[in-house]
């Protein structure tokens, strides 16, 4: 197949989620036979820039500057891939929910694809924030504008469908892919090495894990937290990590922060410490704790939204409300205490993920849904 994925987080510039994610669908599809290319808008590009990321042609296109470039750049965007389209050079597009790529979008020759990566009123209206109308109208106009809707997990399907009224549409549920790499799990871990990844942001509960660190330290003084992520900036426009710093009272001699760092080096630092906290309020389909549990390290996750779709409470993980400081301290306190609950939970979580979310099982479905809706479409 030919598959034209839309994206304006492609790395190595700066991306999220589902930047991560589409460069990983892109180069095992390229290794699966098939031909892939993506295309976004970046403010700091060249008029057009063309590269190759293991097999995927990635075309970054500049954002004018002034006031409105945002729209001039959606139309090149849009008519580069209608020519493709006509041209017989795609076969399928896949548009991601966040900022509504296909809104205003003509009819194709082709399929367009929305994908439920969590669209940014989705995550407003999940954590209680003003929705901001033009975002609501844009990314309401591209679901309801694309052919086909496919969900990284039921329940970002199900609360997508409320916030923006799409009425019974029933998306397919497409878990993102994880990989797993050939190493084994480290058996012998740091007994107090606590680890979380991910931006420092409210929604991904690392206030609430720094407030509940101070029972954690009462009860194992040696424990260690390790926070790795880039730094965000709060609502008045001051550094995270400082508020966080003050937030230990001067006692952050346990607690250290990495900043942003590679993917390739996470996935090393998990095979280090003895469990994984990301008490997150708001997810559609979380990398960060699935990540953990590939490596076979004992991970604690959020009890909200899409989490119970990944851990089984107590088998492949601890869920936990991120509303409960001393729940998560807890939790975090069993698994440092407890070497067997630690061993059952690294196990149980790195099976989670090979029987239900390795990539070669993930890849299966979508290669059945991209050439499903191709022939509905055409049919």
């Amino acid at each position: 197949m030919n598959i034209c994925f839309q994206c304006n987080e492609y790395p190595p510039l700066p991306h999220g989620g589902i930047g991560s994610v589409t460069q990983l669908m892109g180069r095992a599809l390229v290794r699966r036979g098939h031909n892939l290319r993506v295309v976004g808008v970046y403010p700091q590009a060249e008029s057009v820039r063309r590269e190759e990321d293991e097999g995927v042609q990635v075309w970054r296109l500049q954002t004018p500057k002034g006031k409105l470039g945002w729209i001039a750049a959606r139309y090149r965007l849009f008519r580069m891939v209608a020519k493709w389209a006509k041209d017989g050079e795609v076969d399928l597009v896949e548009v991601p929910d966040y900022q509504g790529g296909a809104a205003g979008w003509g009819r194709l020759p082709v399929p367009v694809v929305g994908r439920l990566h969590g669209s940014s009123a989705y995550f407003a209206a999940e954590m209680g924030w003003r929705v901001d109308r033009l975002s609501f109208w844009l990314e309401r106009a591209s679901l309801r504008r694309c052919d086909f809707i496919a969900s990284t997990s039921q329940y970002t399907a199900d609360r997508t469908a409320q916030v923006f009224g799409l009425g019974k549409r029933q998306p397919a549920i497409l878990h993102n892919p994880v990989e797993l790499r050939d190493s084994a799990p480290v058996k012998t871990r740091s007994r107090n090495e606590v680890v979380f990844t991910g931006s420092l942001n409210a929604k991904k509960g690392v206030v609430s894990l720094i407030r509940a660190w101070k029972s954690v330290r009462q009860a194992c003084p040696d424990a260690e937290l390790h926070v790795f992520g880039k730094d965000c900036l709060m609502e008045d426009g001051s550094s995270m990590t400082a508020y966080l710093t003050r937030q230990l009272n001067g006692r952050h001699d346990s607690v250290h922060f990495h900043g942003h760092t590679t993917r390739d080096r996470l996935l090393e630092t998990l095979r280090r410490p003895r469990v994984a906290v990301f008490p997150s309020y708001v997810e559609a389909f979380a990398m960060a704790p699935l990540e953990a549990m590939a490596q076979g390290c004992p991970t604690i996750y959020t009890n909200r939204g899409s989490g119970p779709e990944l851990i089984d409470h107590g088998i492949s993980g601890l869920l936990v409300d991120p509303d409960r400081p001393e729940e998560i301290a807890n939790a975090i306190i069993r698994v440092l205490r407890d070497d067997d609950l630690a061993a059952r939970l690294g196990e149980g979580g790195r099976r989670r993920v090979t029987e239900a979310f390795s990539a070669p099982l993930i890849l299966d479905r979508n290669e059945a849904f991209y050439r499903s809706a191709i022939e509905q479409f055409h049919g």
